[in-house]
Formats: C-alpha cells, sequence, structure tokens
C-alpha cells in the first residue's frame, strides 16, 4: 500500500489486516510504504515500492495520492496510477487507487469525479473511500470522519477506509467485517459508517483490470 499520511493516520494497512483476519480470511500480508507528504512520484524515485512489488508477492497494489480536486492534482494522478499500474500488472498484482478528500470544506465532489475518471482512464480498481466519506457526511447526526486537523482521517474515517477496502478485496458484505475500534465508534456511528462503505462500494466500487 503506497500513500501518505492519508494512508498511515490510525494505522489503515494495519486496519485491513486486522479486520480481516477476524473475518475469518488467511491473515493477509499488508506492506505499506509511506511517508508525510509522500507521493506516488517520490515512492517510485526512492524505490522502496518497487522492491516488494517486483517480488511478485503481492495480490493488489493500493495506491492514494494526495486528493485531485483540482486539475493539476487529476493530472499527476493520471500520469503516476498509469506508471504504477503498469508496473504491477508485470507482476500480475492488481492496482487499485484509493480515492481520497480534500481537507474537510474543500471540493469532494470534484475530488470524486477526478478520482472515478483516472481510474476509468486507466482501467484500473477503484477503492471508492472518499465516496463513503461523503455518503457519511450527509447523516445526521454525522460520524467525525476527520481528525482534529480537518484533514487526515479520525479513527472513524480510518475504519471506514479500512471497511471500504475489505469489502472490495474480499468481496464480502459490510457485515462480516468487525468494528475494531469499537471503544471510539459507537453502535449508532458503526451503523452509518457501515451503510456508507456499502453504498459507495455498490455505486461507485470498481475491481479494474488485471
Amino acid at each position: 500500500m503506497l500513500g501518505n499520511s492519508l494512508t498511515y493516520t490510525w494505522d489503515i494497512p494495519g486496519l485491513v489486516a486486522d479486520m480481516a483476519a477476524q473475518a475469518g480470511e488467511l491473515p493477509p500480508v499488508v506492506t505499506a510504504i509511506t511517508g508525510p507528504f509522500a507521493s506516488l512520484e517520490s515512492h517510485w524515485t526512492s524505490g522502496a515500492g518497487l522492491g516488494p512489488l517486483r517480488t511478485g508477492s503481492y495480490d493488489v497494489l493500493i495506491m492514494q495520492q494526495i486528493p485531485p480536486d483540482n486539475p493539476d492534482a487529476y493530472s499527476f494522478l493520471l500520469d503516476w496510477s498509469g506508471i504504477w499500474a503498469d508496473e504491477a500488472r508485470r507482476f500480475a498484482t492488481r492496482p487499485f487507487i484509493y480515492a481520497v478528500w480534500p481537507p474537510e470544506g474543500g471540493a469532494l465532489d470534484t475530488a470524486i469525479v477526478n478520482s472515478t475518471q483516472a481510474a476509468n482512464a486507466k482501467s484500473i480498481g477503484l477503492l471508492p473511500v472518499a465516496h463513503a466519506f461523503r455518503i457519511a457526511a450527509q447523516a445526521t447526526p454525522a460520524p467525525p470522519v476527520y481528525s482534529q486537523d480537518g484533514y487526515n482521517p479520525g479513527p472513524h474515517g480510518a475504519w471506514l477506509a479500512a471497511l471500504v477496502m475489505c469489502v472490495m478485496l474480499f468481496e464480502r458484505p459490510v457485515a462480516d467485517f468487525p468494528n475494531v475500534m469499537s471503544d471510539r465508534i459507537t453502535p449508532a456511528q458503526e451503523m452509518i459508517l457501515r451503510t456508507a462503505a456499502a453504498e459507495a462500494v455498490a455505486q461507485f466500487g470498481m475491481p479494474g483490470a488485471p
């Protein structure tokens, strides 16, 4: 999983592994290559993500870039997701874009449209986390998916992201995966987040091409 703070805050890769194992899946090997302000370009030029990918040991590659809420960010996502996807397919690894959100109050709809267009253009799978954020935000009261900084995910947002990923990657319903943050997420909030994940995956999830 390639990303920055939108991936490592609250350890979304670890949540995915934990939730999948508790749901009865074989414990997945999840390798996270992340760093503050990291991009798909910086992960490529540093080589940090290429070594693990080129072992051919991974079923999927999850790519997280800054939110594509403007033309430059969209162009960057389009170019670099394509580069990584081509490399992943050389090693029989299915690529996915992890669709992320702008800072709270930002151009969320634009980021969603552009993430979806980039995935379509490159035949890459789409993990519609930003889409699930939008659905959850429409609930009353809405769970606090953002952290206090108004950008990175809080516990609710991180669990929602992991839930969307688990549903997409393991092709199982939201009910199969546990709330591993029940000390922070109330039953009422959990229900809203599960509904948001299910709707986002059903409406916007894309498996992509191998």
